[in-house]
């Protein structure tokens, strides 16, 4: 039997309780602070939850600043240059689409005013996107109004009407200081051999190259070096060889064009297939087109159309050509709002023109961002 000695003391129930409790409570407040809503294993879930968004963020930062290096890197590349010998290669795929030569036409913009027509060899041809204003030709240009060259021939703005320019009288001086008649592509009818005929001395008006230079000196400081010569109208041939171009493989088109002499005139028809005529429509008929038909052309072929519009636009109907006609001695070539190609005489005030500005040999064009189908010029 064992003896309590004297001084020992056992654990009492009540103690016992008292410990149990207190260790339920620390035990309870462990799990609490391990596992509980703010528990140590839930700030260990946060925490990887926010280390995976940071991460998240950080790939993203990362690929954002990779992406604008890109784009910088890319911005510092030199943009990739043609020529005109690309341009003529491939003119179908340039054509129309905008030049800048720092040369506002109509007081809007100076970059969308000038689009590419045509391309020989390595020059490069622009044409004025519509009509020029009088006002242009007039107050800016020099090319008509007191005392200047042009009106010193006869031709003149219409008083009324803001893209209208005409001869109001029989044409007596011939201009000498004609554009090459070869790079324009005026071949099939010497304008020199038919000094005497009013329609001749009217296109030598529409190619001389001295009357038109105000154009020239109104570009850009930076890019008149890049421009050669300015006439005040396409040729026959000029415009229907950029058809061709534009059209190729299409039923549409002019073939060639038929400078036969006819009763009181010399110069040119227009010709589709082996069809003659004095006119044709851009559809290579001479039936008036329907609505439709001439909304698809405009269109698709918009580079070669006058003003998008109808006839009553500044009751302009359309651009002169720098062709004779072969009807009369006293009819010019041009191209109708309806669109055919046609002539009248050279004192219809209803016709406006539309400059062509031909390029330096060696002139580069590159676009001014990718895509954008506006082109910047330098040498």
């Amino acid at each position: 039997m064992i003896k309590k000695e004297a001084g020992q003391r056992g654990i009492t129930l009540v103690a016992l309780v008292i410990t149990i409790i207190i260790m339920l409570i620390l035990a309870g407040v462990t799990l609490n602070i391990t596992l509980g809503e703010n528990g140590l294993f839930q700030m260990a879930r946060n925490g990887v939850g926010a280390y995976k968004e940071a991460a998240g963020k950080e790939d993203l930062a990362l690929q954002q600043g990779s992406e604008e290096i890109a784009n910088v890197l890319e911005s510092l590349k030199p943009p990739v240059t043609i020529d005109g010998g690309e341009v003529a290669d491939n003119i179908k795929e340039y054509q129309g689409k905008y030049v800048d030569i720092g040369l506002d036409t109509n007081g809007n913009d100076d970059v969308d005013d000038w689009e590419l027509f045509y391309a020989e060899n390595d020059r490069i041809f622009l044409i004025a996107a519509d009509y020029v204003p009088t006002d242009t030709l007039e107050k800016n240009w020099r090319v008509i109004g007191s005392g200047t060259k042009l009106d010193g021939g006869g031709f003149k703005k219409h008083a009324t009407y803001s893209y209208n320019v005409y001869w109001p009288s029989a044409p007596t001086s011939f201009f000498e200081e004609l554009a090459d008649l070869s790079l324009v592509k005026h071949t099939g009818y010497d304008l020199n051999d038919n000094k005497g005929k009013t329609n001749s001395n009217a296109v030598s008006q529409l190619l001389d190259t001295v009357a038109w230079s105000g154009i020239k000196e109104a570009a850009s400081a930076d890019k008149q070096d890049c421009i050669d010569f300015v006439i005040g109208g396409p040729t026959l041939e000029m415009w229907c060889a950029a058809w061709n171009e534009a059209v190729e493989g299409d039923t549409k088109g002019f073939v060639t064009i038929d400078p036969d002499p006819q009763t009181d005139g010399t110069g040119y028809k227009v010709k589709h297939g082996t069809t003659s005529s004095t006119y044709l429509y851009m559809n290579g008929t001479t039936s008036s087109l329907t609505a439709d038909q001439r909304s698809e052309l405009e269109n698709t072929y918009k580079t070669f159309f006058p003003h998008t519009g109808t006839s009553a636009w500044n009751n302009c109907y359309g651009y002169w050509l720098a062709s004779p006609s072969a009807v009369y001695s006293n009819s010019l070539m041009f191209v109708n709002f309806n669109g055919s190609v046609d002539n009248y005489d050279y004192n219809y005030s209803y016709y406006g023109v539309r400059p062509v500005v031909c390029l330096t040999s060696g002139v580069q064009l590159a676009e001014t961002f990718e895509g954008s189908n506006i082109y910047n010029i330098s040498k």
